[in-house]
């Protein structure tokens, strides 16, 4: 058998044949975090975004406004993006958009913890 990352397993699912799939990662030890990238925030989005475009050029050009990410693609908060979001009432959980600083965690939000494992009911 060929290296299996402590990130991945086998999958539960019978509809996935065996397949491997990512592990819950709130479910990971810190010790099979060792050697892995660990961005988080606005890095994580700015990384997410170059591997999409593949180009700093092409991050700053982007035209899909229909992605979650676009906003925050340049690894900052836009400028005035606070203040609409403050306007918007922040209605809904923080898991039904983009998580912004300071947004509850799903650990910390139930609805959000429903979407997350939701796969899992299946």
């Amino acid at each position: 058998m060929a290296f299996l990352s402590p990130l991945l397993q086998v999958s539960p699912f019978a509809s996935d044949g065996g397949e491997l799939i990512g592990r819950d990662p709130r479910e990971i030890p810190a010790v099979n975090w060792i050697g892995q990238p660990l961005l988080v925030g606005l890095k994580a989005i700015r990384a997410k975004c170059l591997d999409c475009a593949m180009d700093a050029k092409k991050v700053r050009k982007c035209s899909r406004t229909d992605c979650p990410l676009w906003p925050l693609r340049m690894g900052t908060v836009p400028k005035g993006f606070n203040l609409a979001r403050q306007g918007a009432g922040n209605s809904g959980p923080a898991c039904t958009g983009i998580a912004m600083p300071g947004a509850v965690e799903a650990d910390e939000n139930p609805a959000c913890a429903a979407v997350n494992d939701g796969e899992r009911a299946i």
